[in-house]
């Protein structure tokens, strides 16, 4: 455990990766390029020579895993528990699943669950994991345009479980927390729960969707449907006046319309339920519902106004707005992992 900090960041439109799988080699150097060019000097940083990276993509999945292993001697050894996690492995392996990553949840031993069962007196021990799969061949790319751009990958963690261990507490992983981090093409699911990730998962919908939704309605470019959702757009009628008309600054060949900002808003409002409803589905069916007792949106589908209400209507908990934890008075970020 550890306090990391934030000196400089960077944002940067994606032409090499969609959906979170690389499909422009030459495009993702770019971007990578130009977005640590840009933190470094917002941060006047030196030279990045190694990075820590979150892999995503549409192609994630999950699953839980157990291996049990009979204790010799009564006494659990260290060479007991590296058998119950090797058999923890095996049936992925049997699948010819493409694993990501097996994280660890913990040991029991008898009636005892414990973090470091070495040393406690039972006849077997039963090793979890949670395993993630997903696309090597899309990691691999992954790494070759870090190393084109001048980068060594230092290691990596799936973005979902990256972005939840960024934004929730220790209180939320132990109590059960759903924490969906809303990107521009897909969303990513991590369900905690008693310090353990219960699920992980992405699906192909994200923020791009609004945009969309409001270019084919009233007509008008996907620049310009941005710049609605942006300014005027809210999941409240709360603020909404009667009969109000917005229009976009942007201009464009089709001109620029005037639009309902109600209709804007009834747009995004049924738009996010859709999103929720499904996410809250996928949930159900693992069969892990009863232990969501609070949702966590962040990303930049989170910043539109009040998706988080829509959220709490949906899934019936509490809801908030995740950020990275904690920012200090300088705008410098700390976080305990």
């Amino acid at each position: 455990e550890g306090l990391y900090r934030i000196c400089g960041y960077s944002f940067r439109d994606s032409h090499g990766v969609r959906n979170g799988i690389v499909t422009d080699l030459n495009a993702a150097v770019d971007d990578i390029k130009a977005a640590v060019r840009e933190a470094r000097s917002a941060g006047n940083l030196p030279e990045l020579s190694n990075a820590w990276v979150a892999i995503g993509g549409s192609s994630l999945t999950s699953e839980n895993c157990l291996g049990t292993a009979v204790v010799r001697g009564n006494e659990v050894k260290p060479a007991d528990v590296e058998a119950a996690e090797n058999h923890a492995r095996e049936p992925s392996l049997r699948q010819g699943k493409q694993l990501i990553k097996m994280i660890p949840q913990g040991y029991s031993c008898g009636d005892t669950f414990s973090q470091t069962p070495v040393g406690l007196v039972g006849d077997k021990v039963t090793a979890y994991y949670h395993a993630v799969y997903g696309s090597v061949k899309n990691a691999e790319n992954m790494k070759r345009s870090l190393l084109r751009s001048g980068i060594e990958l230092a290691g990596y963690e799936p973005h979902p479980i990256a972005a939840a261990l960024a934004v929730s507490t220790e209180s939320d992983r132990y109590n059960g927390t759903l924490v969906l981090d809303m990107g521009a093409e897909t969303t990513s699911m991590t369900l905690v729960y008693e310090h353990r990730t219960l699920l992980t998962a992405v699906r192909p919908f994200g923020s791009e969707f609004f945009t969309r939704d409001l270019s084919t309605i009233f007509g008008v470019s996907l620049d310009q449907a941005e710049e609605l959702k942006i300014r005027f757009g809210s999941c409240s009628m709360d603020g909404v006046l009667p009969g109000e008309s917005v229009r976009p600054s942007l201009e464009d060949v089709r001109g620029t319309p005037l639009c309902s900002r109600s209709l804007i808003v009834q747009t995004l409002y049924e738009r996010a339920k859709e999103f929720f409803r499904i996410y809250r589905d996928v949930i159900e069916k693992a069969g892990h519902l009863d232990k969501v007792h609070a949702v966590i949106i962040t990303g930049g589908g989170a910043n539109l106004r009040a998706i988080d209400e829509v959220a709490r209507d949906v899934f019936g908990v509490p809801v908030r707005i995740g950020a990275p934890l904690c920012f200090d008075e300088k705008n410098a970020l700390s976080m305990r992992p």
